[in-house]
């Protein structure tokens, strides 16, 4: 898997994928927020009933992936914080389980675009796995080389 894909493509591939879910949940809860568009019926596999499970669900779903955002950064070591690398490693391999589960709910679920979204899970729960193979010390991305 390393000779694959290498651990800085692994990094910046699933930062754009997160930044690009991020985006659609924020674009959700503006439409719900502000525009009264409420689209129940084709997120959270058709299972969510009411407006405000639904906006519950996506600020859930936002702040969760500024969380993974934040532990890519200590784990890419773009954010300092060198006691924290051992746990971002165990927070890894949480996120290709993770993904990896939601990928199968992805593909049983009721709406097409649920089902669509299987492969975006499923390249994340990929991209994690890498992430996570990567030991402590090795193959970090540098900011500011001497």
């Amino acid at each position: 898997m390393r000779k694959i894909i290498g651990f800085k493509t692994a990094i910046l591939a699933s930062l754009f994928i997160l930044g690009m879910l991020a985006i659609f949940h924020t674009a959700i809860v503006i439409g719900i927020l502000f525009f009264d568009y409420v689209p129940i019926d084709f997120l959270w596999g058709g299972q969510i009933k009411t407006e405000a499970q639904l906006l519950n669900f996506e600020i859930v779903s936002l702040l969760t992936t500024v969380i993974f955002v934040f532990l890519l950064f200590i784990r890419s070591k773009w954010l300092n914080l060198p006691k924290l690398l051992g746990v971002t490693r165990v927070a890894m391999w949480v996120l290709f389980i993770f993904f990896s589960l939601n990928t199968i709910g992805n593909v049983l679920a009721i709406t097409t675009l649920e089902r669509m979204v299987a492969i975006v899970s499923g390249v994340l729960a990929l991209l994690f796995l890498r992430i996570a193979i990567e030991k402590k010390g090795d193959n970090v991305l540098k900011t500011n080389q001497p």
